[in-house]
């Protein structure tokens, strides 16, 4: 049986892109999202493969059932501008944290956090604080968990135009995999590499 994974913002601009190579890996992937209705525009060729459940990552309960039976889980929720309870605190540190502590429970063997380079949880900038707190978080309620830094400017926008596919081939460089409690580099260049190490865990 092929092993399910949970992506939790599947349907976001690296999310997706997740997605499709965890399927072309082979994997059964759960997308966990807010508009799970947006999955079959999003993923028209390869919906076979692909589930779709309606999460909210504020909600225990939505996150639990989105989880369930999954051996993997991958969150690439993240916030560049706040917006009311919308804050940086709110997305990458307490509801990384519910993930991370609900992942485990239901018996998740990985977990994939998204972070950013530069993460420090003494920072001023209240965005790269976030970052920093929500790796610690994650760490203490999944010893294993396998943080990614990402650069932020590649998250935005749909990836169509020309410079934003300009901007996306200049950072694969400068992507970096950080796993455990002691980091180390790895080989992590672009999304499809994330479906790569579940598949090899």
């Amino acid at each position: 049986m092929a092993l399910r994974v949970t992506v939790f913002g599947g349907t976001g601009f690296l999310g997706r892109r997740v997605v499709r190579h965890l399927h072309d890996a082979g994997l059964v992937a759960r997308i966990a999202c807010r508009h799970p209705d947006a999955v079959r525009s999003l993923f028209s060729r390869e919906v076979s493969g692909i589930e779709a459940v309606h999460a909210d990552v504020n909600d225990d309960g939505s996150i639990a059932r989105a989880v369930a039976g999954a051996g993997a889980v991958v969150n690439t929720v993240s916030l560049y501008v706040e917006r009311g309870k919308d804050t940086f605190h709110a997305v990458h540190v307490e509801a990384a944290k519910r993930i991370a502590v609900l992942a485990r429970q239901a018996g998740a063997e990985t977990l994939v956090h998204i972070s950013g380079i530069g993460a420090n949880a003494g920072s001023a900038s209240p965005y790269i604080r976030s970052r920093g707190e929500g790796e610690a978080v994650v760490l203490d309620a999944f010893l294993s968990a396998k943080l990614v830094r990402l650069p932020v400017f590649p998250m935005f926008g749909s990836g169509k135009t020309r410079l934003q596919r300009s901007m996306w081939r200049m950072s694969l460089r400068q992507w970096f995999a950080y796993c455990g409690r002691r980091p180390r580099h790895s080989f992590m260049s672009w999304p499809g590499h994330v479906s790569i190490r579940i598949k090899n865990c």
